[in-house]
Order: structure tokens, then sequence, then C-alpha cells
């Protein structure tokens, strides 16, 4: 019986072996297809020293309303003002985060407190309560917006920075909405 058992073996051995050799090579895989070409590296967006210039007087602008308008929750004399004053201190505060992301990608460092001559304006107005006060605020806002507005005009038509340009629109929208609420 293992003569048998043994002789078997040797012939189905090479056969098992050639089967198994010839089946690996007679399938042919289909071709890969080649992969896409890779994106080109995205290009930073362009920052020149007028944008530098822009985001610096931004930000003196911003500095300033913030604390005006944190004033103006506890000094105005109108609650409408005084409701203003926490909606415009929050959305500026997020516009500010903006700004300073847009800086440091192009590293700019921005100051954190507003000028001297800026804080007196903000310390004459910010020492003011109720009709006094509201009367100060709107007259520093005014003039602030009408400061601001032809930098953020310019900026608009001519950078060629696009989350700049983003930014500047959505400024001018909230200045100008302010503007609006305060009459």
């Amino acid at each position: 019986m293992s003569f048998l058992f043994r002789r078997k073996a040797r012939v189905i051995s090479p056969l098992l072996v050639m089967l198994f050799g010839v089946s690996g090579c007679a399938y042919i895989t289909p071709e890969q297809p080649l992969p896409p070409p890779m994106p080109a590296l995205a290009k930073p967006a362009p920052f020149t020293v007028t944008d530098a210039n822009f985001v610096q007087a931004l930000n003196a602008m911003d500095l300033a309303q913030i604390a005006l308008a944190n004033s103006a929750k506890t000094h105005a004399g109108r609650s409408d003002l005084a409701i203003l004053g926490a909606t415009m201190a929050k959305d500026l505060t997020d516009m500010q985060a903006r700004l300073a992301k847009i800086a440091t990608a192009h590293a700019l460092t921005l100051p954190t407190q507003p000028l001297r001559a800026e804080q007196k304006r903000i310390d004459h107005v910010a020492h003011s309560r109720g009709a006094v006060f509201d009367k100060r605020y709107i007259a520093y806002f005014t003039s602030a917006h009408a400061r601001i507005k032809p930098v953020l005009a310019r900026q608009i038509a001519t950078s060629q920075n696009p989350d700049l340009v983003t930014l500047a629109r959505d400024v001018q929208t909230r200045l100008a909405d302010y503007q609006a609420a305060m009459q």
C-alpha cells in the first residue's frame, strides 16, 4: 500500500506543480490606470505693503471700536446703544480674530492696545455717562467710520489678497449697519 501511494504522489506532484505554475502565469492582470496628476501647490495670496498698511489701520480702528463698544454696554443712556454696543463688541472681536489670523499668516505682528492718541479719545468718551456718552460715542463712531470708509473701499478695489478683500467687505457692511442703527 505504501508503494502505491508513493507512486501516485510522484505522478501527481509534478502535475500539481505544473498546474499551479501555469495557473499563476496564465492570469494576466489588467493594466492599472494611471493616477491623476498631483494638484499644483496652492500659492499663498499676495500680501503687499498696501495690504500691511490696511491691516494696521483696520486693527487700530477695531481696537478702539471694541473698547468703546464695551463701554457702551454700561455707560449708554439709550438702551438701543447699549444693546448695539454688545453686538458690536462681539462682531468686531470676531473680525479682529480673523484679521489676526491673516496677519500671522504673513508674519505681521499687530498691537493689542489702541494707539496713545486713540486711547485719549476713548478715555474722553468713556468717562461720560448717559446722554453725554451717547452724543460723544455717536460722534466718535461717525468720525472713525468716515476715516476708515475710503480705506476699506480702496482695499476692496485694489487688493489681490482675497482674504483681505472679503474681510474688508464684511467690515464695510457691518460698519454701515452700525451707523444706520445709531441714528
